[in-house]
């Protein structure tokens, strides 16, 4: 089974990725760098423009690579493009207030204008949006108030419910969250 956790970033991908110990894991973001998968650098977003071709092509050698050497059949590809991939089981939508996402996302040094951009599609819910018009199994955590040992908890309930085939609890449901009101406010 191949999840893809996303989300904007800044809303704890990585940080919950490195401890989902029971998965296979892959850093999509790492995999672009490392393999030269982008077609340049939008210098204005200060960001890599990825080849989705070509990181698409990446994944499925990883992944063969991956089943031919581990009997753990469940893998989850982090990044904030990973709902985008081909052959996703499953999206988890990490989410967080955009109050807190700013302030989060100054930490990392983003510019004002990168902050802005990204508080903004959180705000109105793209990555959410996008993962469902791919994916017909989409769930969404809001790590808000959590620490990255309760996401990694609930990314794994989500991940076992999914396994065994059991009802998703409705807090996990898309739309639940709901920060539309934040897009001005954040202005």
């Amino acid at each position: 089974m191949i999840i893809a956790l996303s989300g904007t970033p800044g809303t704890g991908k990585t940080s919950t990725a490195e401890l989902l110990n029971d998965c296979n894991i892959i850093n999509m973001n790492r995999l672009i760098k490392e393999h030269k998968l982008y077609t340049g650098v939008d210098l204005k977003r200060d960001t890599l423009i990825a080849d989705q071709k070509k990181v698409q092509k990446q994944i499925n050698n990883e992944m063969r690579n991956i089943n031919r050497g581990d009997s753990n059949n469940t893998t989850v590809i982090e990044g904030h493009l990973s709902h985008k991939l081909e052959s996703i089981n499953a999206v988890i939508v990490l989410r967080c207030h955009p109050p807190v996402l700013k302030k989060r996302l100054e930490k990392r040094g983003y510019s004002n204008t990168k902050i802005q951009e990204n508080i903004d599609a959180e705000a109105i819910d793209i990555i959410l949006s996008e993962a469902a018009q791919v994916c017909e199994q989409v769930y969404e955590i809001n790590t808000t108030g959590n620490t990255v040992q309760q996401t990694q908890e609930q990314v794994k309930e989500i991940i076992k419910n999914i396994q065994e085939n059991k009802q998703m609890p409705v807090k996990y449901f898309p739309g639940t969250i709901n920060w539309i009101e934040e897009v001005n406010s954040s202005r």
